[in-house]
């Protein structure tokens, strides 16, 4: 009989272990549960590590007077405080604030302070801490930037002066610097030619009358160039003679052929010469110009 009952209740339990499994639910998949969209959660794994490498912390150096000097941009900037010490971050001088943002405006003191005059006005964050310990972030907002800081405090280490180096701004003084050199060249460069009136030497002095005077006389450190005037076309051209002479008196100098090509309104001389002579005709009927080279005082 005893043998009957707990065979019965054997069964039932059985039963009623069935009947609780067929009543619990199916596992749920943890695909049911996130987002089917699995790119989006890739873009924003992407985008946390990019923002966590931005974080890392910025390149320094060290400026005048102990300054903290963060290159600006590339990575963002740790400024540590502490407890009962000022951190003064320098902005650009000329730079004007619009605005200032804190993660934990309860416990860090945020200011502004300013030195310089007019255009030349530079900016001081002044940030203090309340607690060891502590980590936030500072958004300053400006006339030509935007600043993202990370803020710390620490017992007794600090960073009394931050400032900042301006890679672009460096760009566009070399860029400008280089525009002002093109546009000094352009204007000191013969267009004919492509000479540059820095690389040239005009002391020569001409003297004597004729109608093909010369416009002007140069050298670049190895060729003398005589240019002409318009009107030589339209006349006999002159023959190039170097004077030299003896004993430094000119009366024994004696005239020369040096090597010379015509090239358009220019002679060309292969050399440097310090007195020549332009002829043309002959008798009465000669004009002559002398060119002496001018030295320096």
């Amino acid at each position: 009989m005893w043998k009957g009952c707990i065979a019965a209740m054997l069964a039932l339990g059985m039963a009623s272990v069935a009947g609780a499994a067929e009543r619990r639910p199916a596992p749920v998949s943890l695909h049911q549960v996130l987002p089917e969209d699995d790119d989006l959660r890739e873009t924003d794994a992407a985008a946390l590590a990019v923002a966590k490498r931005w974080q890392k912390g910025a390149p320094v150096s060290v400026g005048a007077n102990g300054t903290i000097k963060f290159v600006y941009g590339p990575r963002q900037p740790t400024v540590v405080c502490a407890v009962l010490q000022v951190c003064d971050i320098q902005l650009q001088a000329g730079e004007v604030v619009n605005d200032v943002h804190s993660g934990d405006i309860e416990r860090w003191n945020i200011e502004a302070a300013f030195s310089g005059v007019g255009g030349a006005e530079t900016t001081h964050i002044l940030v203090k801490p309340t607690e060891n310990n502590l980590k936030s972030s500072l958004v300053v907002t400006t006339t030509r930037r935007v600043y993202h800081i990370a803020l710390a405090s620490h017992s007794t280490d600090y960073m009394p002066r931050v400032a900042f180096s301006y890679p672009e701004d460096t760009m566009a003084r070399l860029k400008a610097q280089r525009e002002r050199f093109d546009q000094e060249r352009k204007a000191n460069t013969i267009p004919e030619t492509g000479e540059y009136l820095s690389n040239l030497d005009f002391g020569y002095r001409v003297t004597g009358a004729a109608p093909w005077v010369p416009v002007r006389v140069f050298n670049d450190s190895k060729k003398t160039i005589i240019q002409m005037p318009a009107t030589m076309g339209q006349t006999e051209a002159p023959v190039l003679l170097i004077l030299r002479h003896e004993g430094g008196l000119f009366s024994d100098e004696e005239m020369v052929l040096m090597n010379y090509r015509l090239s358009g309104d220019r002679f060309i001389v292969d050399g440097l010469f310090e007195r020549a002579v332009l002829i043309a005709g002959v008798g009465a009927n000669q004009d002559r110009v002398t060119i002496e080279r001018e030295r320096a005082k």
